[in-house]
């Protein structure tokens, strides 16, 4: 079976270089940058994240919202949804310090760690692999980054990926192995 992982369009958010994991808009630029994936868009079961900015770029490039999948959202930023870097230290300096010395079991304040994410992910995974259809995902940076870190079967990989808005990464699934077949594709 064949995993594809589109990330959205560039978003509001992006610009703004604000935490976000719900509802910010694409841009113009955003929505244009669809255009290349509408061309020839990837096959399979489509599954997009409640996110505006997700369900945007699903209709931009199939012309249709998909199946809402909850696990698909970004990794939940909490208190600092809608703050910059530097706000959020400003705001919550003892609570971020703690999250950046072990993002893995330590979220931001009220959010997810990214161990959180990585078992959201794993089990969207499963549950994809028992049905056994090629799947597309229209999702997010951080839950892509996740897909990529299982893959490799790393789970502190997941910051050795960066992945574009608007690019298209896939993984084949076959006979219990998960391969990256491409990353970032644009």
């Amino acid at each position: 079976m064949k995993i594809s992982l589109i990330r959205h369009g560039q978003s509001q958010a992006n610009v703004e270089g604000v935490y976000a994991s719900i509802d910010t808009p694409l841009t113009s630029l955003g929505q244009e940058s669809l255009k290349f994936l509408a061309q020839k868009p990837p096959q399979g079961d489509l599954y997009v994240s409640p996110a505006k900015r997700a369900i945007q770029t699903a209709e931009g490039i199939f012309s249709r919202p998909g199946k809402i999948e909850d696990r698909l959202l970004e990794i939940s930023y909490g208190a600092l949804e809608g703050l910059t870097f530097s706000q959020s230290q400003d705001s919550y300096p003892q609570e971020v310090k703690t999250w950046l010395e072990n993002p893995f079991d330590n979220g931001p304040p009220q959010g997810e760690s990214i161990k959180q994410l990585l078992d959201r992910v794993e089990d969207l995974l499963h549950s994809w692999i028992q049905k056994d259809h090629d799947v597309v995902a229209v999702t997010h940076e951080g839950v892509i980054r996740a897909f990529l870190a299982l893959a490799v079967g790393k789970k502190e990989s997941y910051f050795n990926f960066f992945i574009e808005n608007a690019s298209l990464s896939s993984l084949r699934v076959e006979g219990g192995f998960t391969q990256i077949l491409q990353i970032n594709y644009k």
